[in-house]
């Protein structure tokens, strides 16, 4: 990823499965153009073959993997995975809520180099399109398919509800991460997005002095992430009755639906002092549209999430004043934690919550701020640069 996309790549999905010829895999590119996947078979033994969508081979993702945050969570040997009972390859579905956004390409990054660390694993990977009628159709293909365990990462969290149970069903591992659902799973695996929605909302409180009008742009309506990080702010804002929302609407994770959004607002609103939005891409949004409606002397500060470099360096350049530190590089920890669970093995740390069966909350990250964001610029997802400030011209 060399650059920012224009619209967090938007990419349609058509079927490709991935067998045994390198020709197959090559024509994906990762950036910049619609991504062409529904069904693809990852074999991890081929160390120069180049992965789907990542475009990264087993050698790449194997020299990447050193540099993942959470490697030593579940930890596993290199080498072959021995099930009791079960004889060659193991095949672990991936059910995935698209690969239209950086950070999901990112969270399979993950995925692929822990693959890449077992030559007997297989990953068939399912792209949802954003479509809960076809993840929840994927996570049943999965199964048809014979796999071993599926590892999901829903559109939606109530919608995805009888796939998961499906997959319960089948008395196979389920591996819920990022976004949860409301039902039974084996675990669910990600940081708080309660707890980061408080760490960039105390900074916005901070930087207000506990008083001013704002918006809010939040994620996917009904997405765990987006209800929890609601939540987070709700909390801070409780404590700073002089802070007023506004308005609120639906941004989706992506940048054109926060733009006609944004504008409605400034056109609502003479007076707005903050936006908190969900995404990067939906703060990139918003300012586009603070530059269109001549409001750039309004000084409106933006406070977002994502945790990529470029999001860092927006922080860095003041065109963001607050970035949550939420990383996509989870899905290792999610294939981790399926071989466990096949191989008859406890996973520390998990434990039970809210919703029916275990969660495994990985440790939280400094929101990043203008003071340290030099210390994490290089640390977070992404080679791309960040969008260019429309109202630093």
């Amino acid at each position: 990823m060399d650059r920012a996309p224009p619209s967090g790549l938007r990419g349609r999905v058509r079927s490709l499965e991935r067998r045994t010829a390198l020709g197959e895999t090559g024509m994906l590119k990762c950036l910049g153009l619609a991504v062409a996947l529904a069904a693809i078979t990852i074999s991890a033994a081929r160390a120069e073959d180049r992965q789907p969508v990542t475009q990264k081979t087993c050698t790449e993702l194997l020299s990447f993997y050193k540099t993942l945050p959470f490697t030593g969570i579940l930890p596993l040997p290199d080498g072959l995975v021995s099930i009791p009972g079960k004889t060659g390859d193991l095949t672990i579905g991936f059910s995935q809520t698209a690969f239209n956004h950086p950070w999901r390409i990112a969270m399979l990054a993950a995925l692929q180099a822990e693959a890449c660390r077992h030559s007997n694993i297989k990953l068939v990977v399912l792209d949802g399109n954003v479509d809960v009628a076809k993840q929840s159709n994927d996570v049943r293909d999965l199964l048809a398919r014979g796999v071993d365990a599926v590892l999901l990462s829903p559109v939606e969290s109530a919608a995805l509800v009888p796939a998961a149970r499906a997959v319960m069903a089948a008395n196979i591992p389920l591996i819920v991460m990022d976004r949860d659902v409301p039902t039974d799973k084996t675990l669910f695996i990600g940081q708080s997005n309660v707890t980061m929605g408080e760490g960039v909302a105390e900074r916005m409180a901070k930087d207000l002095g506990g008083h001013g009008n704002i918006v809010v742009i939040t994620g996917l309506k009904g997405s765990s992430p987006a209800v929890d990080r609601d939540q987070g702010m709700k909390n801070v804002l409780a404590k700073n009755p002089g802070i007023k929302v506004l308005a609120t609407g639906d941004g989706q994770w992506i940048r054109e639906p926060a733009v006609p959004i944004m504008e409605d607002f400034l056109t609502a609103y003479p007076k707005i002092d903050a936006v908190f939005a969900h995404a990067e891409e939906s703060a990139w949004g918003a300012q586009l549209a603070i530059a269109r409606a001549n409001r750039c002397k309004d000084n409106i500060r933006l406070y977002t999430f994502d945790g990529s470099n470029a999001g860092f360096k927006a922080v860095k350049a003041g065109t963001f004043q607050a970035d949550g530190n939420y990383t996509p590089f989870i899905a290792d920890i999610g294939l981790r934690a399926a071989l466990y669970k096949l191989m008859g093995k406890n996973i520390a740390g998990e434990k039970t919550y809210q919703f029916p069966g275990h969660e495994l909350v990985l440790p939280a990250s400094p929101t990043v701020v203008a003071e340290n964001a030099d210390q994490w610029i290089g640390h977070g997802w992404g080679n791309f640069e960040p969008t260019p400030d429309p109202c630093k011209k």
